[in-house]
């Protein structure tokens, strides 16, 4: 399932949204319980939770939940969440490690419950506040459950990462790019490969801004990004798809280090550049990524 490179948002009071989310084919969806459902169809959405994921489950479908922040109402929100299928929750307003605790021990509980794997559920936290931006490596290194920060790559939108952090969104980003280079490092770095980037603040038919986010997020060091729009989601797919001109070079570069090895080398010329088993990591993984997608044969 990891990395998941497109997640779109679902409000999880509307039931028949889901299905309709699938035919887009996003890697997952973000069964949304907080912002984009009224807060008097929040019980509502809870309980139709464990039918969506089920939904998902059936057509190959990540399902993460995105819960309110962390209250007393957050063990209820997981125990309903807590079903066959469920890829990972989305703390979002993630301020503290302690809170990261508290919901990794309670999926433990209700994983249990429901007879799922320990440790299948992982955690997205989502900080939107300062102090949760300053500490967001406590927050990655909170649980071994957590696979990614979430952060966020904005148009002139302002929402509350912008309020927290101080600054004013702009379409150049240039007053975002401290905030998301450092959250992919603390994630990274803590130990959470996989942070993702939600990706909102332009109008939903600009395609050209919002494929030029996806792209930017892309570049910065996110895995995946969330999206708002499903007309999104095949914009997030082909920014994360390796190219086959990127598949064919990487390819070519272990094929002759290999050939560099059986000669007893270290390094090899490739393409007019110096090539060393610095360089191997990622040439694997562009291929391996190919593999998993279909691009080229096992």
């Amino acid at each position: 399932m990891w990395p998941i490179r497109s997640l779109l948002f679902v409000p999880a009071h509307r039931r028949d949204w889901v299905g309709k989310a699938i035919r887009h084919a996003p890697g997952a969806v973000v069964l949304d319980i907080e912002d984009s459902v009224p807060v008097e169809e929040r019980p509502r959405a809870r309980g139709l939770l464990a039918e969506e994921i089920a939904e998902l489950r059936a057509a190959g479908v990540g399902a993460v939940v995105r819960l309110n922040p962390f209250s007393e109402e957050t063990e209820a929100e997981i125990a309903a969440a807590a079903a066959e299928g469920l890829t990972a929750v989305m703390l979002p307003k993630a301020s503290a490690a302690d809170e990261v605790r508290a919901v990794h021990d309670l999926l433990s509980y209700h994983e249990g419950r429901a007879g799922l794997p320990r440790g299948a559920v992982a955690i997205l936290p989502l900080p939107e506040t300062a102090r949760g931006l300053r500490d967001a490596h406590a927050l990655a290194k909170a649980s071994p459950r957590v696979k990614g920060i979430v952060g966020v790559v904005s148009g002139p939108v302002t929402a509350d990462v912008a309020r927290a952090f101080g600054f004013r969104a702009s379409l150049a980003g240039t007053e975002q790019l401290y905030m998301n280079s450092k959250l992919v490092l603390d994630s990274r770095a803590a130990g959470a490969p996989y942070p993702i980037a939600g990706v909102f603040g332009v109008p939903i038919g600009d395609l050209v801004a919002t494929e030029a986010l996806i792209r930017r997020a892309r570049d910065l060091g996110y895995s995946g990004v969330c999206v708002m729009h499903p007309s999104h989601v095949a914009l997030a797919n082909a920014a994360f798809r390796p190219t086959p001109e990127e598949v064919a070079y990487f390819a070519g570069m272990l094929a002759a280090f290999e050939e560099a090895e059986r000669r007893g080398l270290g390094a090899v010329t490739y393409q007019g550049a110096m090539v060393d088993y610095a360089m191997l990591p990622l040439a694997r993984e562009v291929v391996e990524e190919a593999r998993r997608l279909g691009m080229v044969g096992g």
